[in-house]
């Protein structure tokens, strides 16, 4: 029996890709298995900057080295699928997961390209290729994910953003129908997982006929997986169990709006929204091709906090924007350090081959790593200021593994706790911060757990 690995680089959505090749192969007779004792590694690729392309390169080249099949799949593999084959590497080009399983051999020279599932790019403005998944429910579920599944429900993007190459590799978007993602996520629930993440490479894009992503989470919460919908102690305590808990992975601002925060305000969905921000300076925004002011970005925050109360927000800002100067760059730090994140993830700017921020003037290299070093001290402090936020508060914690003799997870606001107790992974248990510790805080459990867990 073949003994198959996968690994990702990149987002949420490049992981459900992973997990979803790897979910499919086993279905089709292979076996999982850690990577060094795998007979096939599939590794799915990032292309959202030069440093994400050298480590999809590097991750590739360093399972072929050992001796292992590699078949190399999502973005980098689908925008510069020739940097994998100079290495003499197999792509999965147009080929289903199911075609792979049922090759023994590598098929290299493959240069089709490839939207993660294996579709090819659609090259005609009406094609819009839809996700195809025929395997049964069981099998959708993230093999070996015990706490958390990540499911992917959009693919595609038809935004216009002058710096993003996801969306060429991507191609137009297009939607996992609702029952297909309920059934996922039921197979989930019924796994073991505490909590099933939605993901998409434009998540608010996701529709079906009439229906929205707001229907889509007020379908998904109205089941069984998430049965406790009326608890008014959603924020722990209460010991009640049986119910998952539902985060979604990313937003873009103009899905933030009432009738998306009516649905998120349901008792089993995560108080935590990641809404990328990439610039506090309206010039730079623009220059972007970022379809909102810094005001606006704001007011949608605001409104998310009135209807979600205690949330916390993430973020992504890019520095070193070709037309970034001190000024832009000191409004969006000021923004990193204002209080409106919880988490800020910092990119440095990477002009990608075949947008058009990649014909702009570039900056300075060492302008772009002094900017790059203090909005990335301006994203710990804020980091510290929720992590302070959250002592002496209870939380409802997902626990995910053990370290160094503590329970480790994440809250419903997304902030790590390291908590003691005899718990299990995917139990969801309420707990109280006692202060700082590590990259989190450091608790005790209170109650019992929600929902059990798996060994």
């Amino acid at each position: 029996m073949t003994r198959v690995a996968a690994a990702f680089v990149g987002c949420k959505v490049s992981q459900a890709d992973s997990d979803e090749a790897l979910a499919r192969l086993c279905a089709s007779g292979f076996s999982r298995a850690p990577k060094d004792e795998a007979d096939l590694v599939v590794l799915h690729t990032c292309c959202v900057t030069a440093e994400a392309e050298r480590k999809s390169r590097q991750a590739a080249r360093r399972e072929a080295r050992a001796g292992r099949r590699v078949v190399v799949a999502g973005c980098a593999a689908a925008l510069h699928p020739q940097q994998f084959l100079e290495l003499g590497l197999e792509l999965l080009g147009a080929r289903s997961w199911d075609e792979v399983a049922a090759s023994p051999a590598a098929t290299r020279g493959e240069t089709a390209p490839v939207i993660a599932t294996g579709a090819a790019v659609p090259s005609g403005d009406d094609a819009r290729p839809r996700i195809v998944d025929g395997r049964p429910p069981a099998a959708r579920r993230s093999p070996g994910a015990r706490t958390r599944a990540v499911i992917k429900v959009q693919d595609g993007c038809a935004g216009s953003c002058t710096y993003c190459a996801v969306r060429l590799a991507r191609g137009r978007p297009r939607s996992r129908p609702l029952a297909e993602v309920a059934e996922a996520v039921a197979a989930a629930v019924g796994g073991g997982c505490g909590e099933v993440v939605l993901s998409g490479i434009d998540l608010g894009a996701w529709r079906e006929g009439e229906l929205r992503l707001p229907d889509l989470v007020d379908a998904l919460t109205a089941g069984p997986a998430f049965a406790d919908a009326g608890d008014p102690g959603r924020q722990g305590g209460d010991g009640r169990n049986g119910a998952a808990r539902l985060r979604l992975s990313s937003i873009e601002p103009r899905d933030v709006d009432e009738r998306l925060l009516a649905t998120l305000a349901h008792a089993r969905v995560a108080r935590h929204l990641h809404v990328p921000l990439q610039s506090a300076d309206d010039g730079v925004l623009a220059a972007m091709g970022r379809p909102y002011t810094y005001a606006g970005f704001v007011r949608r925050v605001a409104l998310a906090r009135r209807v979600l109360g205690r949330a916390m927000i993430s973020t992504d800002v890019i520095v070193g924007f070709p037309t970034e100067d001190e000024a832009a760059f000191a409004r969006t730090r000021a923004a990193i350090e204002g209080g409106l994140f919880g988490r800020v993830h910092v990119f440095a700017f990477s002009p990608r081959p075949d947008t058009a921020a990649a014909e702009l003037p570039p900056l300075p290299p060492a302008v772009i790593k002094a900017r790059k070093a203090r909005a990335l001290a301006a994203a710990e402090t804020a980091a510290r200021r929720a992590r302070l936020g959250a002592v002496g508060r209870d939380a409802e914690v997902l626990v995910e593994d053990r370290h160094d003799g503590l329970a480790r997870g994440y809250s419903s606001e997304y902030i790590r706790y390291y908590v003691s107790g005899d718990v299990l992974p995917g139990q969801l248990v309420s707990a109280v911060a006692d202060g700082e510790y590590r990259d989190g805080v450091r608790g005790h459990i209170i109650g019992g757990a929600r929902r059990g867990g798996t060994a």
